[in-house]
């Protein structure tokens, strides 16, 4: 029950959040982006 488990019933969920918080971060960066060539 530590970190770094490659198996159990934790391992789901953590490859869920960390794609979650990756489509996040591409989605904050591509409004951003889209923000600052409006706003010029």
């Amino acid at each position: 029950m530590g970190m770094g488990g490659a198996g159990g019933p934790g391992a789901e969920r953590r490859r869920r959040l960390v794609a979650a918080v990756v489509v996040l971060a591409l989605v904050l960066a591509a409004g951003a982006t889209v923000l600052s060539l409006v706003l010029q």
